[in-house]
């Protein structure tokens, strides 16, 4: 295969990489396929540089040795390539401040949740047992805690995706998270301050929180 078929075919990864990791955080909002993405991203980048682009630039070179002339890369190659580098810098910096934590929200005695802007959500259990687990990010020893108080798996539990009304996802450290729906409260404003919490919002007028660095006591 010729070098530049080769580079075209690279800046055509590189391309359906942005593509589908933007897709993965903004569309589908799942943050664990877009980190396999980007093990597919190095894996794809290390392949076209140790068994495509250094062969045949090795090649390349002594050809042009052979013929009195100088190797190097082309100007449109270079421009590609810049533009490709600016396109991933755009993509990781729109990731990073879009799809990460923010904070100015407070949670009020699990009763009142606080948006930035002074909004006020009453919040209501979605169900009387409205905890779930991230069973695969604990330890051994809360795992089996978890297990044994027969807690579902977040992974399956609750739609994070699709939701049909606004709903406030609360996890903590140790990785249990608590399910609310919330309203807008018609009550007067609480009169104790509340928690700081770091959220980021999803589909449906929906946010998803932490809690640090509180855990719950059940499970330590």
């Amino acid at each position: 295969m010729e070098l530049w078929k080769l580079n075209n075919l690279f800046k055509i990864f590189l391309l359906s990489f942005i593509i589908a990791f933007l897709a993965s955080v903004f569309l589908l909002r799942n943050l664990l396929v877009s980190r396999y993405l980007i093990i597919a991203l190095i894996v794809g980048i290390s392949v076209y540089i140790v068994f495509g682009a250094l062969p045949l630039l090795k090649r390349r070179a002594a050809q042009l040795r052979q013929h009195g002339e100088r190797a190097g890369f082309s100007r449109t190659s270079m421009i590609g390539i810049l533009v490709i580098v600016i396109l991933f810098l755009a993509a990781f910096i729109i990731v990073g401040d879009r799809a990460s934590p923010t904070q100015g929200y407070q949670l009020v005695s699990s009763q009142f949740f606080v948006l930035p802007n002074g909004t006020i959500f009453a919040m209501h259990p979605t169900a009387p047992a409205n905890e779930c687990a991230w069973l695969e990010s604990m330890n051994v020893t809360t795992q089996q805690k978890a297990r044994d108080q027969g807690l579902p798996d977040c992974d399956f539990a609750w739609p994070h995706i699709n939701l049909s009304q606004p709903t406030l996802f609360l996890e903590f450290e140790n990785s249990t998270e608590f399910v609310y729906v919330i309203n807008a409260s018609m009550d007067l404003a609480p009169s104790s301050p509340g928690t700081v919490v770091l959220c980021f919002t999803i589909p449906a007028q929906s946010f998803q929180c932490w809690i640090p660095p509180a855990r719950v006591s059940h499970l330590r």
